[in-house]
């Protein structure tokens, strides 16, 4: 079964040293929540972005703060759904705040402003994650508008200690920077609301990519970099609390809107 299959049917901290943060991009915690979906008969993506896209009125509207993003497989040959919706939100508080609104002054607000109601796409399930961001770079702020990431499921060691592998990543970043040979960034997705007992992961791992460029480097650059993780220590690091990760699931990303300061 695939990432997003394991998701839906069985569908959470930053401790580091001063000195390692001061050298990288801070590792944040947002939540996000994930839903997932298909198209409605005779509907198309292009339906899912114009209905989604009316939404950010809305938001700006109440001083709310949420982004969107879509998913859609490409090297996902039995996944059941033909797009996941993934938003974030900066910190629980607004987590919280943007859904009262939703539910209160959504419904008479998008009928005061004449918006239909959605019909793009079925969407069967709702489930929220902490949102890890644990590794960041880019230099030249350059996104493409649709980009490649994989997802892993992973599971932690009796004895890991999730503080010290965020650690090891900052450290990783900062030899990336050193070395100019990857960039991007990597998130890991912690349960938090929706999810059933038993899951067959402890953290979700995710690797974006801003740029098809970006990506094809990150081939090219494979063997350079893949020696100076081992040289580094850092795969001895990830070994001490990471126990497995499964294969990449990979998907298109994107960017649909934000109001996130």
């Amino acid at each position: 079964r695939t990432l997003m299959k394991k998701l839906l049917s069985l569908l959470t901290l930053i401790i580091f040293m001063d000195n390692i943060q001061a050298q990288t991009s801070e590792q944040t915690i947002y939540r996000s929540e994930f839903m997932f979906c298909n198209f409605n008969e005779g509907k198309t993506y292009q339906d899912v972005v114009k209905e989604q896209e009316t939404y950010k009125q809305f938001l700006e509207e109440y001083g709310l703060e949420y982004n969107r993003l879509n998913l859609q497989p490409i090297w996902d040959n039995d996944s059941e759904y033909d797009y996941v919706m993934w938003g974030n939100w900066p910190n629980g508080e607004m987590q919280y705040k943007e859904w009262g609104a939703y539910m209160n002054d959504y419904p008479a607000w998008a009928s005061e402003n004449d918006v239909p109601a959605q019909s793009a796409g079925d969407c069967e399930n709702f489930v929220s994650m902490r949102n890890h961001r644990v590794f960041r770079i880019n230099e030249d702020s350059s996104y493409d508008d649709r980009m490649f990431t994989d997802w892993r499921q992973c599971k932690l060691k009796p004895d890991a200690d999730i503080a010290e592998l965020k650690a090891a990543y900052a450290e990783m970043e900062q030899l990336a920077r050193d070395t100019g040979l990857v960039d991007g960034a990597i998130h890991f997705f912690t349960p938090y609301r929706g999810f059933q007992a038993d899951l067959p992961y402890d953290f979700l791992m995710s690797r974006i990519w801003y740029t098809s460029v970006s990506r094809s480097a990150s081939v090219a650059n494979y063997p350079e970099w893949s020696a100076a993780l081992e040289e580094s220590g850092f795969l001895e690091k990830r070994a001490k609390h990471v126990e497995s990760c499964s294969g990449a699931d990979t998907y298109q990303l994107d960017w649909v809107f934000s109001t996130i300061k």
